[in-house]
């Protein structure tokens, strides 16, 4: 049986932020796609429609802005309740904390859409507030029909600082799809007109520049193995609110020459793909985007010891993991990489097939169909046998 048998077209509400470019948003914007043959999908942003939201809507799927208030906007309840009664929503998915918040009180006004959390990723360093996991464990669970993470990290995280039960939280890893595989004259080119020489060894890395993300630790591990890899280069593709601190640390090491920051790209992918060594090195992490992206593309990877990262790179068969914070552990990683041909084909080849094997788009897309449709089918029984 597929979403498809139910007799009703549902209505599948995305809750967010916004569609700004991060890791979410790109998750919640290719399930929209995936799902959109089967499901009536419309996203509901809280804060601001974001840089993709014209992008979903130049395929058909309406984009809903709230405009939330700073401070706890609970008026914000009322409207987004609105919105869903305007809209017959069937099933509501939020994603993060906050946007489950706001549509968990929703159900009080509007209780038809049975809801489904799911959280991707953790603040660092995180807070533990009693009240919020009173909250969270005696009103917001209850109106919250399943709760997903994408990690084992995550959900530990979940159980510990927000009050969540342990057996009502089902882990589903982030998935992407495989991108066709670059030639080796077309990745030449593309180096060369990012300003690297074929005998460059370059470290990369893709992702919003934001403190969680601890670029400065890379830049760190970079000036530290360029003594020993004279050839090394760095590309950092993406934008935030660190931008300047990074490009302020940059000149302040004298790399402005050796590292280049790219900014936000659309082809960010196939930059991951003309990387030697992808590196992400995270404070804190669920189910890195670009990281499973690395790995379809037989980037060997590098990453911190921290969040879902373990989960998906297996030190000393599937990459490096290094301890967080520590640059001199990461420039040791970036040495051996640039030096050892062999080892960095085997890890590359390995993470490949781990990714083959348990984080493909179609494997994430099916577990949520399965999830989706458990839920939808559970609530129309629920719906009929009620009337």
């Amino acid at each position: 049986m597929s979403i498809r048998a139910i007799k009703r077209r549902p209505v599948l509400a995305y809750v967010v932020h916004s569609l700004d470019p991060g890791g979410t948003e790109k998750l919640v914007v290719e399930m929209s796609l995936a799902f959109a043959g089967a499901l009536d999908v419309q996203v509901f942003c809280l804060d601001e429609p974001g840089l993709w939201a014209k992008d979903l809507r130049a395929t058909g799927i309406p984009v809903h802005v709230l405009w939330r208030q700073p401070g706890l906007d609970l008026r914000l309840v009322w409207r987004l309740a609105s919105q869903f009664r305007r809209a017959d929503v069937s099933l509501v998915h939020a994603h993060q904390c906050t946007p489950w918040f706001y549509a968990a009180l929703t159900r009080v006004f509007y209780g038809r859409a049975p809801l489904l959390f799911e959280e991707h990723g953790r603040f660092y360093p995180e807070s533990d507030r009693l009240l919020r996991r009173l909250i969270n464990r005696l009103v917001i669970a209850p109106l919250t029909k399943r709760c997903v993470a994408v990690s084992a990290d995550v959900r530990d995280r979940l159980v510990r600082y927000e009050g969540l039960r342990r057996q009502r939280i089902e882990v589903i890893y982030n998935g992407v799809t495989i991108a066709a595989a670059e030639t080796a004259e077309t990745r030449d080119r593309l180096r060369e007109a990012l300003g690297f020489a074929p005998e460059d060894f370059v470290v990369g890395t893709v992702g919003r520049f934001d403190a969680i993300k601890n670029l400065p630790m890379l830049i760190e591990a970079l000036g530290a193995a360029h003594a020993r890899v004279p050839r090394l280069a760095g590309v950092m593709v993406g934008d935030g609110p660190e931008r300047h601190v990074v490009a302020e640390m940059i000149e302040r090491l004298g790399l402005v020459e050796r590292i280049r920051l790219l900014g936000f790209r659309e082809d960010a992918r196939k930059i991951l793909s003309c990387m030697d060594l992808f590196v992400l090195s995270s404070w804190s992490e669920g189910t890195s985007m670009a990281l499973l992206e690395a790995m379809a593309a037989g980037v060997p990877v590098a990453v911190t010891a921290v969040g879902g990262n373990p989960e998906l790179v297996t030190e000393g068969r599937t990459g490096w993991v290094v301890p967080a914070g520590d640059s001199r552990a990461l420039a040791a990683a970036i040495i051996e990489a640039a030096s050892n041909l062999e080892r960095r084909g085997a890890f590359a080849e390995a993470g490949r097939r781990r990714f083959e094997e348990k984080f493909t788009f179609e494997r994430m897309i099916e577990r949520y169909t399965q999830v989706y449709r458990t839920m939808i089918t559970m609530n129309e029984h629920d719906k009929g046998t009620a009337s």
